[in-house]
């Protein structure tokens, strides 16, 4: 073979390979620069959830009290896992599932339900009771009703005695009561303010004998999250006597009062009946990191808690 026909040969041989070595060493700096990586970005977390619902601890015994008509879509009671134990009952007021689960009154809205059943129940309450709506969820609530209840952290609610179920930035609703009067008698109720309302029931119901500290006298002003969604330790409900709860309930029937202004009452005293103080507005991200275990910072919350 001529030097000429060598030369050709080889020039094509290269011109051949020569795709090919670069081909194989593109792949290999790839490999080497971006081998393992993810090819695009992992989806982002906004916030925390500090443990599964389906995790929590069962030791402790959970009662779900709700408040419901036959116009509520109470299907969401179905989604809360078995594993979580709650023990539900649900109060269909103008329709009970059972004559257990029945009012004696449809007066005051929910306050009705939740009053007869401490009543019944008073001496088999279970460790944690959530009072809740009918509703599957609500303009002031930002988990579904089902969640809430899924996250509830019944070990808070044990050791603080009450929680809400609403999470503000700071109090709403605030009610001044400096300058009220109670009223004379039952039938003077339509005739007066809210103001002199509330005055009135916290003067006949507030027991500064048993309580000298935080019900000495009537505050001088009322706030706590709206709504009348709220989780509460069996102690705190034996605070007060079973004959205590049935006179509220007495009243509450015998006001001469639309259901919906006597349950609003309810809905601004609620905390108080537990043995809150008068004005209580916790943060945001102390509600959601106490109450469901939801928030970014919730660490220090939870470090809080071991000296509750």
């Amino acid at each position: 073979m001529g030097v000429n026909r060598r030369r050709q040969l080889h020039a094509a041989l290269s011109l051949l390979l020569y795709p090919f070595a670069l081909a194989v060493l593109l792949t290999f700096a790839a490999k080497l620069l971006f081998g393992g990586r993810p090819t695009s970005s992992p989806p982002q977390v906004t916030e925390s959830s500090h443990g599964s619902p389906h995790s929590q601890p069962d030791t402790i015994s959970k009662t779900l009290v709700v408040a419901s008509t036959t116009k509520d879509d109470t299907t969401w009671l179905s989604e809360i896992p078995p594993s979580l134990n709650w023990t539900i009952n649900n109060y269909r007021v103008d329709d009970p599932l059972t004559p257990a689960l029945s009012v004696p009154s449809r007066k005051g809205n929910e306050a009705m339900v939740y009053l007869t059943y401490i009543i019944d129940n008073y001496a088999s309450l279970t460790d944690v009771i959530f009072f809740h709506h009918g509703h599957p969820r609500a303009w002031h609530q930002k988990l579904t009703s089902a969640d809430e209840v899924a996250r509830l952290r019944a070990g808070y609610v044990l050791k603080a005695g009450y929680a809400s179920a609403r999470c503000l930035p700071g109090c709403e609703n605030v009610v001044s009561l400096e300058g009220g009067e109670p009223a004379p008698s039952m039938d003077a109720l339509p005739l007066m303010s809210r103001r002199d309302h509330l005055f009135t029931l916290l003067e006949k119901f507030l027991e500064p004998a048993r309580f000298p500290e935080l019900e000495g006298t009537v505050p001088e002003n009322l706030a706590a999250p709206c709504c009348a969604q709220f989780a509460v330790s069996r102690e705190r409900v034996l605070r007060r006597e079973r004959e205590w709860w049935v006179k509220l309930r007495e009243w509450l029937i015998e006001a001469p009062l639309p259901s919906i202004n006597s349950g609003r009452l309810m809905e601004h005293l609620w905390h108080v009946w537990f043995g809150v103080e008068p004005v209580h507005c916790p943060s945001r991200e102390a509600c959601r990191c106490h109450v469901f275990g939801l928030g970014d910072n919730c660490e220090s919350y939870f470090e809080q808690e071991k000296y509750m």
